[in-house]
């Protein structure tokens, strides 16, 4: 029985239950088919809403999520399954098959109703998945920076720059770094071309570039704009600190992500936390500004600055030529002026850029033509296709230098000519009054030295390649200046070698403060009511036109004219320069009682009339080579007791021997002392003369003087503010005064031939710390005093000259410290015939900064530097003498040279093999070597050996 009762549970359990299941599906085909019904219309309203929000943010420039993505494939894959199947079909279709019902086979109403609830899930877990909180994120703006005009960033200089910063993006320990130049100079391009660097070569995950400008709002619009390269949403209704917070989450968030900021063109001090950046290992910034003293100071990026500078001529030219066209390759005539057009850019990008794409496939000559004159003598208007982008970029670097002094002396810059005097912005500024709260002219010194390296780090200002006291402008910077200053300010520049020549109308120059004419023809009559500064430079000065009624004049420089009789007095005059000018009675000059400022530098005056005594407010005094003067009356210029600065330089004037009882016609030396507030000196002393105890202050801050010797034109010294240049004889004593001018001479010049006894063995090693450049000659030392003890004895010599040195055995005696001329750049050392070798190998190990070495006519020399032993055992072979730096050999007349580094014994006489090499030492190395010129060496057979001698392949050498 019970085993009938199991069958038959199995009957029932395989039989009845599925037989059930399948009546059931049958039974509810209605209901299932309904709810299908309303999840595909459920499932198509929710699709439709996803799809506006996509076209919305696609609209917006956002990202479709992934996830969206898959949902509406999933979406389009299930209704295409409908749509196959005949189910969620028109709706003739479905109402005829629900009226039909009745007339389908139950295993069809099975089937169906079967594949209709299984849909009706799938769709509702579909709509379950489908209720996105965002269908869309904001990209990352990483692909947003393209580059302009990249084709001269393969210039020789723009990859040594790039490559350089790209270096210090590398260097973990520099977080900030700064790029500075000349406004127009293509600043923002490098830096997208950093930016794209970056990216590729994979240093950073992310890169942010944030234009900073001049905008009243900088901080959120940078926030703003480097939230949206990096996909970051801060919310339009945040506070600037609750946007810092987010971006500096976000920026140190991933711990293993790396992130580059540039902040680009910045005007001032930035606060990087205000904006939300902390500079560190794995957020770096990059910072550009055309102030370098921004960066410096006020950024901290001093150690880690790199200068964009303007294109090489050639550059220029390439660049040019591409961005103009084809048509300047048809036309010789048309590229011979277009070559005129781009120089005349003077290296500048913008410039550049701007005139080729004006002129682009221009083959009209007339058109060249108009464009060279535009750019070299620039319009007043300043809004030409040319000029306008060019001026604009200028003219905001001018708008930002902060004071009005700072901007005065940019436009005072502009009155000059190309090249512009230290000197004279010294003595038109003072004499201006341009320095606020200045009285003396040390304090103004101070002043103007601060306001010229900031024109030179904002670039509005460079610096010459001929002396550190003289400076130009860019041309194109120039002609922007003298639009500002005629336009804005009533200051005019009429020149005759480009530039304003047409004079400004009778309104004009009745505003008029300032006028320099540096060429050109005069009007018949003109008035200047309210002229402060004037400046002609010419041969003839029609006086009665210039002259009548300017009272208001401070500032009157004449350069190299004829001035029978100057037009004196004017009443409020501070500063009167006649240089180069032939010259009538200045008598007249001395009843200007304003003067501070009397330059007659290069005139042809005799003599300086009693009058001139009378200047008792005269600050400087400047009589630089006059040449004919020989003629000072006594007690003139003790009588200028508020005089700072004296320029006495190349005067052959005979001063009278100040002797008891003896009251001379003609100035004394002694007079000098009087001069309490002397501060700067120039004097030649010849003839003799005997030097007045303590002549010289102590109080001197810059000097050149010369003692029984002349002034060359190209004397070394030049370029030093202190330098004392001696030919001495028996009578030289080595006073006090002249002792502690030592202790802070930069340029030293020492001839005894004179003498016996060198007055270098009074001097202590202290005397040396400031000396920069030495050069002694005909002395009869044995060795240079004090290089004897272990002191450094001179840290910051860069020059030394030793020649006809008769006795010299030795110039350094005894083991000096290595560092005793780390600084060293130049060597030279001529007929000094008891000379042996020039240093030990241990002091030339030290010469890692020589660039110069030159050994001529030194007929005992054996070797240039000598290797060391002690106790008979030569020293060991140490480090490679790595002479880096060094660009130029020369060994000339030396008989018993055999070689360039070696022992004591090379250099006795037969016991060195000749058939070795002059360089032939393993321990040489000279990467740098340019030039080398050896002659008359006659034990010399060979110079180098491949296999050791390292040296540039571009090394040229004579024999």
């Amino acid at each position: 029985m019970e085993i009938v009762i199991a069958v038959a549970e199995r009957i029932v359990e395989y039989t009845v239950e599925p037989v059930g299941r399948w009546l059931c599906y049958s039974c509810h085909y209605k209901s299932n088919m309904e709810n299908l019904k309303n999840q595909v219309k459920t499932l198509r309203n929710a699709k439709d809403r996803v799809q506006h929000a996509i076209e919305a943010a696609s609209n917006n420039g956002d990202e479709i999520e992934d996830d969206v993505k898959t949902w509406l494939t999933e979406v389009d894959g299930i209704m295409h399954q409908l749509a196959t199947k005949k189910f969620g079909g028109d709706e003739e279709e479905e109402e005829s098959r629900n009226s039909n019902a009745s007339c389908l086979n139950l295993k069809q109403r099975h089937q169906i109703s079967r594949e209709a609830k299984k849909m009706a899930g799938n769709i509702s877990e579909l709509l379950e998945n489908g209720n996105f909180d965002r269908v869309s994120y904001r990209p990352a703006s990483q692909e947003m920076v393209t580059p302009r005009n990249m084709d001269y960033m393969t210039f020789d200089s723009r990859i040594s720059i790039t490559n350089k910063i790209m270096e210090a993006l590398r260097d973990a320990n520099i977080h900030k770094i700064g790029v500075w130049g000349s406004p127009g100079v293509g600043k923002s391009t490098l830096m997208k071309e950093i930016f794209g660097k970056a990216k590729e070569e994979g240093l950073f995950n992310e890169v942010a570039l944030a234009n900073v400008t001049d905008s009243a709002d900088p901080i959120r619009r940078i926030q703003g704009e480097i939230a949206e390269m990096l996909g970051l949403e801060l919310g339009p209704d945040r506070t600037e600190i609750g946007r810092a917070a987010r971006l500096r989450a976000r920026l140190e968030k991933d711990k293993e992500k790396k992130t580059l900021v540039i902040l680009d063109d910045i005007w001032k001090h930035l606060d990087l936390e205000e904006i939300g950046i902390t500079p560190s290992k794995r957020c770096k910034v990059l910072l550009t500004s055309r102030d370098r003293q921004v960066l410096s100071s006020e950024m901290g990026t001093e150690e880690n600055n790199f200068k964009l500078d303007i294109l090489e001529e050639e550059a220029a030219w390439n660049l040019f030529e591409k961005m103009a066209g084809d048509s300047l390759k048809d036309d010789l005539v048309v590229q011979s002026v277009a070559i005129k057009v781009a120089k005349a850019c003077g290296g500048l990008p913008i410039a550049l850029v701007t005139v080729s794409r004006a002129l682009k496939n221009q083959k009209n000559l007339g058109d060249w033509e108009d464009a060279l004159v535009e750019l070299t003598r620039p319009p007043p208007e300043h809004d030409t296709r040319i000029w306008s982008p060019v001026y604009s970029c200028i003219q905001l670097s001018y708008k930002h230098l902060v004071g009005r002094e700072l901007k005065s002396l940019f436009l005072l810059c502009a009155q000059q000519g190309y090249y512009i005097s230290y000197r004279d912005l010294l003595k038109y500024g003072f004499g201006l009054c341009l320095f606020h709260g200045i009285h003396t002219l040390k304090e103004a010194r101070n002043r103007l030295d601060k306001l010229v390296r900031n024109l030179q780090d904002a670039c509005l200002l460079l610096q010459s390649p001929h002396s550190s006291e003289e400076y130009y402008m860019h041309d194109i910077v120039r002609h922007v200046a003298t639009i500002i200053a005629s336009n804005d300010h009533n200051m005019f520049v009429m020149r005759s070698d480009g530039g304003q020549k047409a004079w400004p109308d009778v309104d004009a120059l009745k505003r008029c403060e300032a006028l320099s004419v540096l060429g050109g023809q005069y009007p018949e009559k003109m008035e200047f009511p309210k002229l402060r500064y004037f400046h002609v430079q010419e041969k003839y000065l029609p006086t009665s036109i210039f002259f009548q009624g300017i009272d208001t004049l401070e500032v009157l420089s004449l350069t190299n004219m004829v001035v029978t009789s100057p037009p004196f007095p004017f009443p409020n005059l501070r500063a009167l320069c006649l240089d180069g000018c032939k010259l009538g009675n200045i008598g007249r000059i001395g009843k200007v009682s304003t003067l501070v400022i009397l330059s007659l530098a290069y005139s042809n005056i005799l003599g300086l009339s009693k009058e001139i005594g009378s200047l008792t407010h005269l600050r400087l005094l400047d009589l630089t080579n006059c040449v004919k003067l020989h003629l000072i009356p006594s007690n003139v210029l003790s009588r200028l007791v508020n005089l700072e600065e004296l320029y006495m330089r190349n005067i052959c004037f005979l001063w009278e021997v100040e002797e008891p009882n003896n009251e001379g016609k003609l100035a004394s030396l002694a007079e000098l002392k009087h001069l309490s507030h002397l501060v700067t000196l120039e004097i030649d002393i010849r003839n003799g003369m005997k030097l007045p105890k303590d002549l010289f202050s102590q109080d001197l801050e810059r000097y050149k003087i010369c003692i029984e010797d002349i002034w060359t034109s190209a004397f070394e010294g030049e370029a030093f503010s202190r330098t004392l240049h001696f030919k001495l004889n028996m009578s030289f004593q080595l006073d006090f005064g002249i002792k502690m001018l030592l202790k802070k001479t930069e340029y030293l010049y020492l001839d005894e031939s004179n003498r016996t006894t060198s007055i270098l063995y009074e001097l202590d090693r202290e005397d040396f710390q400031q000396l920069k450049h030495l050069h002694i000659q005909n002395n009869n030392i044995k060795h240079i005093p004090n290089l004897r003890t272990p002191a450094v004895t001179f840290p910051i010599l860069e020059t030394f000259v030793l020649k006809g040195m008769t006795s010299l055995k030795e110039i350094c005696q005894g083991n000096l410290p290595l560092t005793s001329f780390k600084n060293l750049k130049v060597l030279k050392v001529e007929s000094c015939q008891k000379l042996r070798f020039i240093f030990s190998s241990s002091i030339a190990r030290g010469l890692s900064l020589l660039e110069e070495l030159n050994i001529t006519r030194c007929n005992i020399v054996g070797v240039i530097f000598m290797k060391e032993e002690e106790n008979g055992i030569e020293e060991a072979v140490g480090d490679m003498m790595l002479f880096h730096r060094l660009q130029t050999l020369v060994l000339e007349g030396l008989p018993k040279l055999v070689s360039f580094l070696s022992t004591r014994e090379t250099n006795s006489e037969g016991s060195h093999d000749l058939q070795l090499p002059l360089l032939h030492h393993h321990q040489l190395s000279f990467p740098s070597l340019k030039e080398l010129h050896l002659r008359d060496l006659p034990r010399i057979k060979h110079v180098w050996s491949k296999e050791v001698f390292r040296f540039s392949c571009s090394t040229s050498f004579s024999c």
